[in-house]
C-alpha cells in the first residue's frame, strides 16, 4: 500500500519557483545620479516615472503624489543625507562624489506615519537597498542609515491629515428641499 506521505508535495516546488522569481526581480540593478538640492539635501535622483507608476497602481483612498503636498513639481529621489548631516560634513561642496551614479535595488512598499511633515498623516515608501550609499555615508563619518535607523527609500504617496474624515454637515442637509430651482419644473 502506498502512502501519500511518500510522495513529494508538488506545491513546494511551485513555491520555490515563485520565490526564485521574486528574488530575481528584487535584484534588478538600477542607478541614479547623486545630487545636492536647493533645500540642502543630498539625494540620489530616480526616475519620476517610477514614482508615478507605483502611485498609479496603488489602491489607497485619499492619497496624493508627494509633489502635490508642497506645491512643487515631482522630484523623485532617495534622501542620502539630511540638511543637518550635509552641513555637518562640510556642505555640498565637500561631497566630491556629486554627479556620480550609484546603484540601488527596489524593495517592498511600506506604509508609515509621516514624521516631521506638517499636514501629512501617512506616507508610503518604496524601500531601497544600496550598500554603495551606506558606504558613502560611512566615508563621511555618518552612520550607514539615516536618522533613527531609517532605511533608504523613495516616497511614492502621501495622505493629508483629515482627508478621510467625515464632515459634520452634509451638503444635502444644507439645501432646502421645499424650493426647487427653475429648471427642475
Amino acid at each position: 500500500m502506498l502512502h501519500l506521505a511518500d510522495y513529494t508535495n508538488i506545491s513546494h516546488f511551485s513555491i520555490y519557483d515563485d520565490v526564485k522569481s521574486i528574488e530575481k526581480r528584487a535584484l534588478v540593478r538600477l542607478s541614479g545620479l547623486l545630487q545636492a538640492t536647493k533645500t540642502g539635501h543630498l539625494i540620489l535622483g530616480v526616475p519620476n516615472s517610477l514614482v508615478r507608476g507605483v502611485f498609479d497602481a496603488m489602491d489607497e483612498p485619499g492619497i496624493s503624489l508627494p509633489s502635490a503636498i508642497d506645491g512643487g513639481t515631482l522630484r523623485a529621489a532617495v534622501v542620502v543625507m539630511t540638511p543637518e548631516e550635509l552641513q555637518q560634513v562640510g556642505g555640498p561642496d565637500a561631497i566630491t562624489e556629486r554627479g556620480k551614479q550609484y546603484a540601488y535595488h527596489l524593495g517592498s512598499l511600506v506604509e508609515q506615519p509621516a514624521k516631521g511633515w506638517p499636514g501629512i498623516s501617512v506616507c508610503w515608501h518604496l524601500k531601497i537597498n544600496s550598500p554603495e550609499l551606506g558606504k558613502l555615508r560611512r566615508s563621511y563619518g555618518l552612520p550607514t542609515k539615516l536618522e533613527g535607523d531609517s532605511d533608504f527609500s523613495i516616497v511614492v504617496a502621501c495622505r493629508k491629515v483629515g482627508v478621510l474624515s467625515t464632515k459634520a454637515v452634509s451638503k444635502v442637509t444644507q439645501q432646502s428641499s421645499t424650493v426647487f430651482p427653475d429648471w427642475a419644473s
